[in-house]
């Protein structure tokens, strides 16, 4: 469903009314597509309104930032699994689309809204929503990692290994991971909101110099990310998490939540 929205809280974000939409599942191919049409379109319309787009993803793809190379993946072990590879139209290291809820947010720059603000601002309404549904505090601070060691290249090659600051957490643990792209004045910032522990499997699905190494990064994704199942100690479904940031953005319920 999609719905052009004007509210105060919408406004006081972006300015100006935003298309917003739940696609659910879609393929790989056409989220990317999506997302970077709308990038472009608002760059060069100023008509093109803003979008908040929440979706998921069928089949489970893997993505590349994007300037990242793709020789860190293991082509034949995507095959074999049916995980499909894209790559984004933003930056960041590699991404295991599985059990997740995808955001993405296309809105136009102005002297009160930089990059950096609005990397700020929008983690700050999705931490507001994620707490208000697991009823658990949630944290703008970054996971205390160390690069240091035999597996930096491949470590540092995922997304989900690392914590800018101001992406979210829970007990010190990464559970949203966001990326920016910025395009004449516009900005578009993905992000994935852990749902479960599907991204583990990124550890088969890149290339690594020994079996070792693939086990320590393994172990190092698994102490330093964190689900909402984990959090909340039971599955968490994809369109109650879209209901939240949907109200969280917009300041009123979505039409598409469930009794």
């Amino acid at each position: 469903m999609a719905e052009l929205i004007s509210t105060p809280a919408i406004e006081a974000l972006f300015g100006e009314a935003v298309e917003c939409r739940f696609d659910g599942a879609c393929t790989p191919e056409e989220n990317m597509r999506l997302d970077e049409e709308r990038l472009l379109a608002c760059a060069a319309n100023p008509q093109v309104p803003p979008l908040l787009r929440l979706y998921t993803w069928r089949p489970w793809a893997l993505s590349l930032g994007r300037h990242q190379s793709d020789t860190i993946v293991d082509g034949e072990q995507c095959r074999r699994r049916g995980i499909a590879i894209v790559r984004r139209p933003t930056g960041g290291g590699a991404v295991l689309h599985a059990e997740e809820l995808t955001y993405a947010v296309v809105v136009r720059l102005r002297p009160t809204l930089t990059p950096r603000q609005l990397y700020i601002h929008l983690h700050e309404r999705i931490a507001a929503a994620l707490q208000r549904l697991t009823a658990r505090a949630l944290a703008l601070t970054p996971s205390l990692l160390d690069f240091r060691s035999p597996w930096a290249a491949p470590f540092a090659a995922a997304c989900f290994a690392s914590s800018a600051r101001g992406e979210i957490s829970h007990a010190g643990r990464k559970l949203v991971g966001s990326a920016q792209r910025v395009f004449k004045g516009v900005v578009l910032q993905h992000g994935s909101i852990l749902l479960g522990p599907a991204h583990l499997l990124l550890a088969d699905l890149l290339r690594f110099p020994s079996e070792e190494e693939r086990t320590a990064f393994r172990h190092y994704l698994e102490s330093r990310t964190t689900t909402l199942a984990q959090i909340c100690r039971t599955p968490v479904r994809d369109i109650d998490v879209a209901a939240a940031v949907w109200e969280s953005f917009c300041g009123q319920a979505p039409a598409f939540r469930e009794p």
